[in-house]
Protein backbone atom coordinates (compact mmCIF):
# COMPACT_ATOMS: atom_id res chain seq x y z
CA UNK A 1 0.00 0.00 0.00
CA UNK A 2 1.36 3.47 -0.82
CA UNK A 3 2.43 5.59 2.12
CA UNK A 4 2.89 9.29 2.59
CA UNK A 5 5.80 11.28 3.93
CA UNK A 6 5.68 14.72 5.52
CA UNK A 7 8.27 17.22 4.30
CA UNK A 8 7.72 19.18 7.51
CA UNK A 9 8.59 16.11 9.60
CA UNK A 10 11.71 15.40 7.54
CA UNK A 11 12.80 19.04 7.75
CA UNK A 12 12.36 18.98 11.54
CA UNK A 13 14.88 16.15 11.96
CA UNK A 14 17.54 17.74 9.76
CA UNK A 15 20.13 18.93 12.25
CA UNK A 16 23.24 19.09 10.07
CA UNK A 17 23.62 20.91 6.75
CA UNK A 18 24.04 18.90 3.56
CA UNK A 19 22.84 15.61 5.05
CA UNK A 20 20.62 13.77 2.55
CA UNK A 21 17.34 12.39 3.92
CA UNK A 22 15.61 10.22 1.34
CA UNK A 23 12.03 11.25 0.67
CA UNK A 24 11.34 8.47 -1.81
CA UNK A 25 12.62 6.51 -4.75
CA UNK A 26 11.35 6.30 -8.33
CA UNK A 27 13.10 3.65 -10.38
CA UNK A 28 16.84 4.37 -10.13
CA UNK A 29 16.47 7.95 -8.83
CA UNK A 30 15.63 9.27 -5.39
CA UNK A 31 14.32 12.52 -3.97
CA UNK A 32 16.31 13.88 -1.03
CA UNK A 33 15.52 16.67 1.42
CA UNK A 34 18.51 18.69 2.62
CA UNK A 35 19.19 21.70 4.78
CA UNK A 36 21.66 24.01 3.03
CA UNK A 37 23.69 26.27 5.31
CA UNK A 38 27.12 27.67 4.66
CA UNK A 39 29.30 26.81 1.71
CA UNK A 40 29.63 23.42 0.04
CA UNK A 41 32.91 23.12 -1.93
CA UNK A 42 33.28 22.90 -5.70
CA UNK A 43 32.70 19.39 -7.05
CA UNK A 44 31.15 17.57 -10.00
CA UNK A 45 29.26 14.35 -10.66
CA UNK A 46 29.00 11.91 -13.54
CA UNK A 47 25.21 12.34 -13.68
CA UNK A 48 22.68 15.19 -13.59
CA UNK A 49 21.10 16.43 -10.36
CA UNK A 50 18.11 18.71 -9.79
CA UNK A 51 17.65 21.33 -7.08
CA UNK A 52 14.23 22.63 -5.99
CA UNK A 53 14.23 25.26 -3.23
CA UNK A 54 11.35 24.68 -0.82
CA UNK A 55 12.25 27.47 1.59
CA UNK A 56 14.99 30.09 1.73
CA UNK A 57 17.54 30.83 -0.97
CA UNK A 58 20.69 29.19 -2.34
CA UNK A 59 23.44 30.36 -4.65
CA UNK A 60 24.95 27.90 -7.09
CA UNK A 61 28.41 28.88 -8.31
CA UNK A 62 30.04 27.54 -11.47
CA UNK A 63 33.49 27.83 -13.02
CA UNK A 64 33.52 30.39 -15.88
CA UNK A 65 29.81 31.21 -15.49
CA UNK A 66 27.91 33.71 -13.37
CA UNK A 67 26.37 32.38 -10.14
CA UNK A 68 22.72 31.39 -10.11
CA UNK A 69 20.46 32.38 -7.20
CA UNK A 70 17.51 30.09 -6.53
CA UNK A 71 14.69 31.30 -4.32
CA UNK A 72 11.66 29.50 -2.89
CA UNK A 73 9.83 27.48 -5.58
CA UNK A 74 12.65 27.84 -8.12
CA UNK A 75 14.64 24.96 -9.57
CA UNK A 76 17.75 24.17 -11.58
CA UNK A 77 19.25 21.08 -13.18
CA UNK A 78 23.03 20.86 -12.92
CA UNK A 79 24.22 18.71 -15.79
CA UNK A 80 26.76 15.93 -15.41
CA UNK A 81 30.42 17.00 -15.25
CA UNK A 82 29.49 20.61 -14.45
CA UNK A 83 31.75 21.85 -11.67
CA UNK A 84 29.62 23.63 -9.08
CA UNK A 85 29.36 24.67 -5.45
CA UNK A 86 26.55 25.98 -3.29
CA UNK A 87 26.16 28.56 -0.57
CA UNK A 88 23.23 29.54 1.62
CA UNK A 89 22.34 31.37 4.81
CA UNK A 90 19.79 28.61 5.34
CA UNK A 91 17.43 26.84 2.95
CA UNK A 92 15.36 23.68 2.64
CA UNK A 93 16.06 21.99 -0.69
CA UNK A 94 14.59 18.99 -2.50
CA UNK A 95 17.12 17.26 -4.75
CA UNK A 96 16.65 14.54 -7.35
CA UNK A 97 19.67 12.34 -8.00
CA UNK A 98 20.46 8.85 -9.21
CA UNK A 99 20.51 6.43 -6.25
CA UNK A 100 23.87 5.10 -7.36
CA UNK A 101 25.50 8.41 -6.43
CA UNK A 102 25.22 7.17 -2.83
CA UNK A 103 25.77 3.45 -3.36
CA UNK A 104 29.50 3.89 -2.82
CA UNK A 105 30.40 6.63 -0.31
CA UNK A 106 33.73 7.19 -2.05
CA UNK A 107 31.83 8.27 -5.19
CA UNK A 108 29.36 10.54 -3.37
CA UNK A 109 31.17 13.60 -4.63
CA UNK A 110 33.04 12.10 -7.50
CA UNK A 111 35.45 14.92 -8.14
CA UNK A 112 36.40 17.69 -5.76
CA UNK A 113 37.83 20.69 -7.50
Amino acid sequence: MPSKTSLDELAAILTEPYVHLELGQVNDHAAYVLHFKGEFPFHRHTQDEMYIVLDGEITLAFHNQPPLVLKKNESCVVRAYTTHSSNSDGALVLMFKPKEMFADKSRQNEAWI
